[in-house]
């Protein structure tokens, strides 16, 4: 099969799969089973979903954004969803699948869609659910000790995970002792532990600088832009938000630019 019929498959593989990782963060967020009901209902007014609603972006944009039944708008995060893990199986294809083949392709799409479901969770109930930061960390464990992971070996994926949560819990201790309060949870060191385990903890400097740097940068744009709006929200240094996604990017990045960061800065 040529590359291009490869990526097509890949890709509609991959809105499918979207599809049902947003059944999965909305199901995990609201404390539900992602199995039973079995098929897709409109979260608003219970309704279930005809399979043509549940066509990827296709029935997002016929039904231009709403409820078929109850008119309510349809977040942007479903089709958001499904195209980020098309555009991220097509691109870790790419990346890994020539030079590692297909077994280390299949693990890095689960490590980084594993990351994109985390994420919306952490964003919608700043809250990162055990079953997924524990599963990351063992899958990532396995996959090094069965020789599919080429960057990390067993050991080393096994102590980067325990440094990854350590780490954060030191960064918390100390961040507790200058400010009296907590500033990062218990799912981010799982999270950080799920991400050594797959990335091994030379990838800790890069991650958590683009977590920081990122974080700032966008708690900075949240700001401008409601003042900007003219919208009064109480937001200062100490407002809360959630690190898991940003985490999630720090690890995407160095995923895909670990070449270009070792050629400009070492």
């Amino acid at each position: 099969m040529s590359s291009f019929w490869v990526v097509v498959v890949l890709g509609i593989f991959g809105l499918v799969l979207g599809s049902f990782f947003n059944v999965v963060i909305y199901r995990w967020s609201e404390g539900l089973s992602i199995i039973s009901p079995i098929r897709s209902y409109c979260p608003v007014c219970k309704t279930e979903l005809k399979w043509y609603y549940n066509i990827p972006i296709l029935s997002y944009v016929f039904l231009k954004g709403r409820c078929a039944y109850c008119k309510t708008p349809i977040s942007l995060r479903y089709p958001l969803v499904e195209l980020l893990t098309a555009l991220i199986g097509i691109t870790i294809y790419f990346k890994f699948k020539p030079v590692y083949g297909w077994a280390t392709f299949w693990v890095f799409w689960f490590f980084l869609c594993m990351l994109l479901v985390i994420s919306f969770i952490d964003l919608r109930i700043k809250e990162i659910p055990d079953r997924l930061s524990l599963g990351l960390m063992l899958i990532g464990v396995v996959a090094s000790l069965l020789g599919l992971n080429p960057w990390v070996g067993f050991e080393e994926s096994l102590v980067s995970m325990l440094a990854g949560i350590g780490l954060l819990f030191l960064i918390n201790e100390v961040y507790y002792h200058l400010a009296k309060r907590d500033g990062l949870g218990m799912g981010d060191f799982k999270l950080m532990g799920g991400i050594g385990a797959f990335l091994g903890y030379k990838s800790f400097y890069w991650v958590l600088l683009i977590a920081s740097f990122s974080g700032i940068l966008i708690f900075l744009l949240v700001v401008f832009w409601y003042r900007f709006k003219g919208v009064y929200k109480d937001l200062d240094l100490k407002t809360e938000i959630p690190f898991g996604p940003f985490l999630a990017l720090g690890a995407a990045f160095y995923t895909f630019f670990l070449e270009w960061l070792s050629l400009l800065f070492f």
